[in-house]
């Protein structure tokens, strides 16, 4: 009874402020040592369907709650689903092929066989590459949310991937710049040495590459054919002649792109071609 007084005189006393909420919620007494708010985020209820699994091309970009950039990599880790009788997946561990089956199962579950690897030394790619793998042995539950895919083990997140259209998945690799627009130069009096060069890093919507001297990263963002390049960042040595400063100033224009085939990448403005590069 002397509880109920000292609720209802509480409640009274805060009654111009706010009114006295009598929910379960609102009710709830932890002790000191409880945790309320566990930190770890819980797998969401709701997915988006498998549909979407098959759609896309999915890019590492996480595991194990660190980023994966494309410097990490000899090649973009990544998966790709294929639905039928038996399910299938392939795709690459950063440095080697992998191969196998899978099978999706009632409240987002997902178990793979046992994944075929090839055995390819790759000097950058050891910790993704077997990060990842154990990460794909523990993987029982996935969920789509926003167009990015996540691997649980249980409620523990493992791998975040970024969905990549099969279109602009054509992007991966590098590409060498062979044609430049705009400079009274002639393009081997340009470049005398060395010729810039790109790499798409898919999972994380970036560009790299030397700009025939420096060392730079830029930012891009695609829509259909569209593309459009942020102002990069790049190292600091100091670079003869005009070559740099045609290649910066030239991206910065582009806002179209073409793949005429899968070795021949175009950089428009416009309808105009400006840029020209063959898949090295």
């Amino acid at each position: 009874m002397k509880y109920i007084v000292i609720s209802l005189s509480v409640c009274l006393g805060l009654l111009q402020a706010t009114s006295c909420k009598t929910s379960k919620t609102n009710k709830t007494v932890a002790s000191s040592n409880t945790v309320v708010n566990p930190p770890n985020i819980a797998v969401p209820v709701v997915s988006e369907g498998s549909e979407y699994l098959y759609m896309y091309r999915w890019y590492v970009s996480e595991i194990n709650g660190k980023a994966v950039t494309l410097a990490d990599q000899a090649k973009a880790a990544h998966l790709i689903f294929s639905p039928g009788q038996v399910s299938t997946v392939a795709g690459s561990t950063g440095c080697n092929r992998l191969t196998g089956s899978f099978e999706l199962m009632k409240d987002n579950a997902i178990k793979f066989s046992p994944l075929a690897v090839t055995k390819m030394a790759c000097m950058n790619s050891g910790d993704v590459e077997s990060n990842f793998l154990s990460a794909l042995s523990k993987t029982s539950k996935w969920i789509i949310r926003n167009r990015e895919l996540y691997f649980y083990e249980e409620d523990k997140l493992l791998v975040k991937f970024a969905s990549v259209d099969a279109a602009v998945a054509k992007l991966e690799g590098n590409w060498e710049l062979n044609y430049i627009s705009g400079s009274r130069i002639a393009f081997d009096g340009l470049y005398p040495e060395k010729k810039p060069f790109i790499r798409f890093d898919l999972a994380n919507s970036q560009i790299n590459g030397n700009t025939s001297c420096n060392g730079f990263s830029s930012k891009y963002t695609i829509n259909g054919n569209n593309i459009k390049f942020a102002p990069g960042i790049s190292t600091m040595m100091a670079c003869p002649g005009n070559g740099e400063k045609a290649f910066n100033e030239m991206l910065l224009k582009v806002n179209r792109y073409a793949l005429s085939d899968d070795n021949a990448l175009t950089f428009l403005m416009g309808d105009i071609a400006v840029m020209r590069f063959v898949r090295k």
